[in-house]
């Protein structure tokens, strides 16, 4: 991850990096792999899952294909694999996989940056709100401290957010709470028959998360 500054290293940002370095060339993801990655992140892939995927994507790739074929150009060749890593991560055998190369230095590298983002927001606050960013950064802290994957970088990061996003809640005053909870489900919509409750949960939060970061919480979602 050398290419990028850490505070600048986004979920886009990691894994348009490990993508290029699977490569072993290229610098910028195209509009289309970009979008592909920002999906992703939208329905909630961990970025090990999607890291892992990549991998044996190229894999299966070289494997397929004759000795010395060109290696595809563009990620989304790759979506299918990252797509069987999910469904696999899911249903709970995601521990079976081998992490993928790199991923102890990209765990690293995420924490440091989300660590910058908390002292940033703390030193930018004060009172209850700073004193939010410090428990949110003794949290990540002690949960992936010492993390090597970013399967459990993620895990502190979530829940880091949510301490945060529980103590912006508690800072609202009532009417402004009570009014929160139906403006998301209005931008949320409906839920479709097809849709799982975990993906709606999920894009709740996503606007629960955005009304956070318009009233000035520098969450770690979206930002590391």
């Amino acid at each position: 991850m050398s290419e990028i500054p850490q505070e600048s290293l986004s979920y886009q940002a990691a894994a348009a990096e490990y993508w290029l370095g699977l490569r072993g060339s290229g610098l910028l993801l195209s509009p289309l792999d970009a979008e592909q990655v920002a999906d992703w992140e939208r329905r909630g892939l961990p970025l090990a899952v999607v890291c892992r995927g990549l991998r044996r994507g190229l894999e299966d790739w070289k494997r397929d294909r004759p000795q010395g074929a060109a290696l595809p150009r563009s990620l989304r060749a790759c979506r299918f694999a990252v797509e069987e890593e999910w469904r696999a991560y899911r249903q709970g055998r995601v521990g079976a996989s081998e992490a993928p190369s790199g991923e102890a230095g990209a765990a690293h590298a995420r924490l440091a940056a989300a660590v910058a983002h908390l002292e940033q927001g703390a030193r930018a606050s004060e009172g209850a709100r700073r004193e939010s960013y410090r428990r949110a950064q003794a949290a990540l802290a002690a949960r992936a401290g010492g993390a090597t994957s970013l399967e459990a970088l993620e895990a502190g990061l979530r829940e880091a957010d949510g301490l945060l996003l529980r103590s912006w809640l508690a800072e609202l005053a009532r009417p402004e709470r009570g009014a929160l909870g139906p403006r998301v489900r209005l931008l949320s919509g409906a839920r479709g028959r097809r849709t799982r409750l975990r993906a709606y949960r999920e894009t709740l939060r996503s606007h629960l998360f955005d009304a956070a970061r318009r009233a000035g919480v520098l969450c770690l979602r979206g930002s590391v």
